[in-house]
């Protein structure tokens, strides 16, 4: 009898395939939202305020669907230039990303909503792509982020998955009320 021992996952694909299926999921999440400015109870602020990255950027929280919206397609045009970079240049510097800018939140709002699901899902679908093209060999390269230092393509592709998992808890709690 011949046994196969399984290999341990390749840290690209676990990170690819876990950001597609929270990117699912929020697709999903924002399709059910049907553009309603929805806003969290104070009991569901108050259960996500301790989540993922949320006590860093608690304002998040106070987004409707369609802001999130916004935030998930800027930011997937962000990390994925990062995701680039990062493994293509040595040491690039990276600008900061400031989520909750005003005008930056304004112009989510000023976006039609088909527009920005349209925009979102582009940007969602690049940033599925760059991360799934990242060469392991590369997973140690660093760029220097201007404001938190030194960030590897490893530590990215363990962010991703669950900043996308963040945001849908928000939009299922905004949904689900």
């Amino acid at each position: 009898m011949t046994t196969t021992q399984a290999r341990p996952a390749d840290p690209v694909t676990t990170a690819a395939t876990a950001l597609a299926a929270q990117q699912d999921r929020v697709s999903a999440l924002l399709g059910r939202a049907g553009g309603r400015p929805l806003q969290l109870s104070p009991e569901a602020r108050d259960r996500l305020v301790g989540l993922g990255h949320f006590p860093a950027y608690a304002t998040e929280l106070d987004w409707t669907p369609h802001e999130v919206a916004g935030h998930l397609r800027d930011s997937a045009r962000v990390f994925t230039a990062r995701i680039r970079r990062i493994g293509t240049e040595d040491s690039p510097a990276l600008p900061d990303f400031v989520p909750d800018e005003p005008a930056r939140v304004a112009g989510y709002r000023a976006t039609p909503p088909a527009v920005l699901l349209t925009e979102l899902a582009a940007a969602q679908a690049e940033l599925r792509r760059a991360v799934a093209a990242v060469r392991p060999d590369r997973l140690g390269a660093v760029g220097v982020h201007e404001v938190d230092g030194p960030v590897t393509l490893a530590d990215l592709l363990a962010f991703l998955p669950g900043h996308q998992r963040d945001h849908a808890e928000q939009l299922a709690a905004l949904v689900d009320g």
